[in-house]
């Protein structure tokens, strides 16, 4: 009789074993649908001494973006560069060719913030953290921006949503 796989926790090598997954699924999904066009920017905020005050970290492959990160300091929160900083996460988005944003975030971090910016959320989970749920963002991105004389992108009407997002 053939044996089952075995399935274990990786203690030895988990850095090399994890490589070694994301490489074969990234040659799965590339046989499946082609280049993935995967790219990873950090966008940061630095005060005047150049200490770390915030940042957004987006993930793009295929025709999507991620917001994996977006963390600013108490030092700048309320001053509106949280929304700067989201924007030109957008910007960098939308100038690679993604055609949506997505992003999760949690009931004590800044749901609102993020409907605020034209993101619709699609999904949440409760009871993590206990009292607290865990929300999913999406948002449809339109062409690329022009920048203005002042350097500042143009107001925009929001995007129509694709129908696969409605």
């Amino acid at each position: 009789m053939k044996r089952a796989p075995r399935i274990a926790v990786e203690r030895s090598n988990p850095a090399a074993v994890s490589r070694a997954l994301w490489k074969s699924l990234v040659a799965f999904n590339r046989k499946a649908v082609g280049p993935l066009r995967y790219s990873r920017k950090i966008v940061t905020v630095r005060g005047e001494s150049g200490r770390l005050l915030g940042g957004l970290i987006l993930e793009s492959y295929l025709r999507e973006s991620y917001v994996e990160l977006l963390w600013l300091s108490a030092a700048v929160r309320g001053a509106r560069v949280g929304s700067r900083l989201l924007q030109e996460g957008e910007r960098l988005a939308r100038e690679r060719g993604s055609v949506l944003i997505h992003l999760n975030t949690y009931s004590f971090q800044a749901p609102r913030f993020y409907e605020k910016h034209g993101y619709r959320r699609f999904g949440s989970l409760a009871g993590s953290p206990a009292a607290g749920k865990r929300f999913f963002y999406v948002k449809a991105l339109s062409g690329p921006t022009r920048a203005t004389s002042r350097g500042q992108a143009p107001r925009q009407r929001a995007p129509r949503r694709p129908a696969s997002l409605r």
